[in-house]
């Protein structure tokens, strides 16, 4: 099984949730500004790499964990990628998207606006992780819901 986080430009969201889904970001505690900083992808996807998934790494049940970014055309292209997968001869259980963006909320959007389009990095990511913190629990509680169907 390959489970695949995706969001808007694979810098945030979908970094933070396939962070917890593998262990790297803690479940039962919100982290510190350095924890999610010290993630390797976070508010680090380059433009031009936003439509390629990346590894985040394994889960303690094996799966492949994978983060994306997709832009404003998540709802199309998880469309186009299921008919292509059916098509292909995949089968369906293989993998699972899980869309991460609507945990997003607006201090998390203006921190990466400053961050990646505005060139205000350290700024930007010091409000990216202030909205992520207080966001924090509702991407535990969407990890818990992936990992709860995955045993069922």
């Amino acid at each position: 099984m390959n489970i695949v986080y995706y969001c808007f430009a694979g810098a945030h969201a979908s970094v933070v949730a396939s962070a917890i889904h593998c262990g790297y970001l803690p479940a039962d505690r919100v982290p510190a500004y350095g924890e999610f900083i010290a993630l390797p992808h976070y508010d680090r996807t380059a433009p031009r790499l936003i439509g390629s998934p990346y590894l985040m790494g394994r889960d303690e049940f094996g799966h492949n964990v994978f983060f994306l970014g997709l832009r404003d055309q998540r709802l199309p292209l998880m469309a186009a990628v299921g008919t292509l997968l059916t098509t292909a001869g995949v089968n369906s259980g293989a993998y699972l998207f899980q869309d991460a963006f609507p945990l997003i909320n607006f201090s998390t959007k203006i921190g990466g606006l400053l961050s990646k389009r505005y060139c205000l990095t350290s700024f930007g990511r010091l409000i990216t992780v202030w909205g992520m913190q207080r966001q924090y629990p509702a991407f535990v509680a969407l990890v818990a819901a992936v990992k709860d169907g995955l045993r069922q």
